[in-house]
């Protein structure tokens, strides 16, 4: 029975792991005991149910396996402060989070599932897509200083300490504020090859809310959104 809760559930538990990790995030950039631990504990989580999806399917469950390892095991390298190369960190996450997105996208359509779990995985995508951009950032950032254009004030504040990777946790804004095409521009892209990931994250954030998630929601079935209707 409990299985079986955790099968229906499985997107709505990803969501869950997806916005604690998140919330930690100004939490563990500013070095607050504890944060990284749980962190890396919902980073982990994140890792566990990706594996899962993939369980029925031998090739994609090894390439999620060879993707997480080095996610996984970089994470936690750099949360307890043992520090190897950030790139592998920034490669191997975002490696990760491109493949399972497409995992998940690959599933909405086919899946069968309630409304609602649909919605938690067309959700756990949309996050998932603003945390890719927000390692192909930091990535571009770490290799070229100053390919984004920071305020001055931002250097100075306690969030921008976490070792080895230079501003992920305003990348990290920025990435959300580009994707759901805010455009605030406090932190503007300066080099070419950020103001292309910009551009293409701005187009995927409008393509996915339309295409994917209005999609859903429009092809529900009544007896799902009104089940009382129906009796």
């Amino acid at each position: 029975m409990d299985k079986k809760i955790y099968t229906e559930n499985k997107y709505i538990w990803l969501l869950s792991s997806l916005a604690i990790f998140l919330l930690l995030t100004p939490f563990k950039a500013a070095d607050i005991p504890g944060c990284e631990f749980l962190s890396s504990v919902a980073f982990s989580c994140i890792l566990g149910t990706a594996i899962y999806t993939c369980r029925k399917d031998k090739h994609y469950l090894l390439i999620s396996l060879v993707l997480s390892f080095p996610a996984v095991i970089s994470y936690w390298a750099h949360s307890n402060h043992v520090y190897y190369s950030p790139e592998i960190l920034l490669i191997s996450g975002s490696l990760f989070y491109t493949f399972y997105i497409f995992i998940i996208t690959r599933e909405i359509f086919k899946f069968e599932s309630s409304i609602y779990n649909k919605l938690a995985a067309s959700l756990c995508n949309y996050l998932m897509i603003g945390i890719t951009f927000t390692y192909l950032y930091t990535l571009i950032e770490l290799k070229n200083p100053n390919s984004f254009l920071f305020p001055e004030t931002i250097s100075s504040l306690p969030v921008n300490r976490e070792q080895g990777l230079p501003n992920m946790f305003d990348l990290l804004y920025h990435s959300f504020v580009t994707l759901s095409t805010l455009g605030y521009g406090d932190i503007q892209p300066r080099s070419n090859l950020s103001r292309m990931l910009c551009i293409t994250e701005a187009l995927i954030g409008q393509i996915y809310l339309v295409v994917i998630v209005a999609g859903i929601v429009s092809s529900a079935k009544d007896n799902e959104l009104h089940p009382k209707a129906h009796q």
